[in-house]
């Protein structure tokens, strides 16, 4: 069990009362063994931690009371700001001149249906799976609303590498590649993002699926397109 109390305030407390036992109040000091000069120690440290505290806690009244201020004060400049801004812009609409902008050196606010290019995908490790089939995944930092268009090219067994050429457009982070003909030593493949009301990240870049010198065994569509 603690003998003095463990918080601040609580201890400083303890130091008052039993400073004031142990110089004997208005009568004599108990018999404790205590010197007048421990007391006097004893009673000098306790003022002073007291005056310490009682100023930390003016002192945090008084940044609670300035921070409170400080938000206010802020409040209101944004308030001013933003109807400052207001007024300039209705100024510039209604007499067509986009130069008010340019004079208030603030930027035109942008058409509301105007939205910032996503970024590019992240294509993660391209596999191959049973029957033929690629698997192609990727991470994207884009939110709702977009679709992802996946390019891919060709290298035969015999011949140079096609051109990228769509494959997919899916809203999916991972899509399987059913198409893969008979014969190419390596596919690679690339990834966009597509806002449904605004512009396409640029493209990932390229992941790659080498099949080797016995080449690729053809995937279900494919396969099933030469049947």
């Amino acid at each position: 069990m603690a003998r003095t109390p463990s918080t601040e305030q609580a201890f400083i407390s303890f130091a008052r009362t039993h400073i004031d036992i142990w110089s004997g109040g208005e009568g004599q000091p108990p018999v404790i063994g205590l010197s007048s000069q421990q007391l006097l120690d004893t009673e000098s440290a306790t003022a002073a931690a007291e005056a310490a505290y009682s100023a930390m806690l003016a002192a945090r009244d008084a940044s609670r009371a300035a921070t409170e201020a400080k938000d206010n004060a802020l409040d209101a400049l944004k308030a001013v700001i933003g109807a400052d801004v207001d007024t300039i812009d209705a100024f510039a609409k209604a007499t067509t001149d986009p130069n008010v902008w340019v004079l208030a050196q603030i930027p035109a606010p942008k058409d509301p249906s105007e939205r910032t290019a996503p970024d590019a995908p992240v294509i993660g490790e391209v596999l191959l799976t049973s029957g033929g089939i690629v698997r192609v995944p990727f991470t994207v930092a884009t939110g709702g609303g977009a679709q992802y268009q996946i390019e891919r090219r060709d290298t035969p067994l015999a011949g140079t590498t096609s051109d990228w050429f769509p494959i997919a457009t899916t809203t999916d982070k991972t899509f399987s590649d059913q198409s893969i003909p008979f014969g190419l030593t390596q596919v690679q493949y690339r990834v966009r993002a597509q806002l449904s009301s605004g512009p396409a990240s640029p493209w990932s870049t390229v992941a790659s699926f080498s099949f080797g010198s016995t080449g690729s065994v053809a995937g279900p569509a494919a396969a099933a397109d030469a049947a």
